[in-house]
């Protein structure tokens, strides 16, 4: 099947006046140093035709972002989570519609985690070559190869989702897996909140209400430094060293320097961290408790075996994996509402919401 390479304006405005309302939709990115990923390439197949879409050439891409908002279209991903974060980003809103048939292909019991090119070659008996998976795809001129690779992704997704879509309908299961689709995409629009960045620190639970004081503010700062400056947070000041500042409450660049932070990172960032430092100290009252580990709570063990025992019935009798129904994360969620939450009504866990609500809410 052939392919459009979309390199201006027009073109592109021609094609996202389609009439159709399914649309299998890719992208290409670049993320290694940058908080926020760089688009390379923007793959949609409608059913009739390919569309390569250049965002590095093309600079009005506004025809696309309403093609992708009309809830009249329903857009087609396989393992979106990071697409869906490009398209936040570029475009300042999510798909209006989105089915993944990864998660189509979870309820199915194909695998939590399968990739595009096993479903393809299961489905249709078809390998993709990947040679070109690891491509620059900011780079230019791109091959007719790395053009080609880019195209196979949405051709293929179309008959995929179809085939998926024909098995979920024939076990019931097409509801979930809608409900399921809105919860992937509803994640990707709630970013993380700077001032509860700390939790996310590696060994935070170790340190006391001080250290965690310090903790929090350089978190916070450094998470609104990175999203200001689009530099991932370890390219601000790397995780291990915002970790002993928080330990050891340094007074000086000398300190900085004697806890084996980067120079470039002193250089830069020195004064700031240590103002943050005082910042903290200066405000005894607003230190976070102390972070409490699930696996520390009396009957850990035995509860999270006993979630284990009744997530692994309801996926039978339902006939899904038991790891669709619930992750060790989402149990996690869970114990940690009914635990250090005492089970407030407005934070109602995943495990007890929609689908899962029906399967799971009478044993827990």
């Amino acid at each position: 099947m052939t392919y459009t390479l979309i390199t201006d304006n027009q073109t592109l405005a021609d094609f996202c006046a389609t009439d159709a309302r399914l649309l299998a939709l890719d992208t290409e990115f670049v993320r290694t140093r940058t908080f926020y990923a760089k688009p390379g390439l923007y793959q949609l197949f409608d059913g009739r035709h390919t569309a390569l879409i250049d965002p590095v050439v093309v600079s009005n891409l506004s025809p696309l972002w309403r093609l992708l908002h009309d809830p009249a279209r329903l857009c087609l991903l396989h393992a979106g989570g990071e697409d869906l974060e490009l398209f936040q980003h570029q475009s300042g809103a999510l798909p209006a519609r989105v089915h993944d048939t990864q998660l189509a292909a979870a309820f199915l019991g194909y695998g939590t985690q399968l990739g595009f090119a096993p479903l393809v070659e299961k489905l249709l008996g078809v390998s993709l070559d990947k040679a070109h998976a690891r491509t620059d795809w900011l780079a230019r001129p791109l091959s007719n190869e790395q053009l080609r690779y880019a195209a196979d992704d949405v051709i293929y997704l179309y008959p995929i989702y179809q085939t998926l879509w024909q098995q979920l309908e024939r076990k019931g299961l097409t509801d979930w897996f809608e409900q399921e689709c809105e919860r992937a995409v509803k994640r990707r629009s709630v970013s993380v909140a700077p001032a509860l960045a700390y939790l996310d620190i590696k060994n935070a639970w170790t340190l006391d209400r001080q250290a965690l004081g310090i903790l929090q503010r350089l978190c916070e700062w450094r998470l609104s430094e990175a999203r200001r400056r689009d530099l991932a947070v370890n390219f601000v000041v790397k995780e291990a060293h915002l970790f002993r500042v928080a330990e050891r409450a340094p007074q000086s660049l000398g300190d900085l320097n004697r806890l084996g932070l980067e120079p470039m990172e002193i250089k830069r960032h020195g004064d700031t961290l240590l103002a943050l430092v005082q910042q903290a100290l200066a405000a005894p009252d607003s230190w976070p408790e102390p972070v409490q580990r699930l696996v520390d709570y009396p009957g850990y063990k035995a509860e999270l075996k006993r979630i284990k025992a009744i997530v692994e019935q309801a996926g039978e009798q339902a006939e899904i994996p038991a790891e669709l129904i619930a992750s060790k994360r989402l149990i996690h969620q869970y114990l940690s509402w009914k635990w250090r939450l005492e089970e407030s009504t407005d934070m109602t866990p995943v495990l007890l919401q929609g689908w899962r609500g029906e399967l799971l809410t009478s044993q827990l």
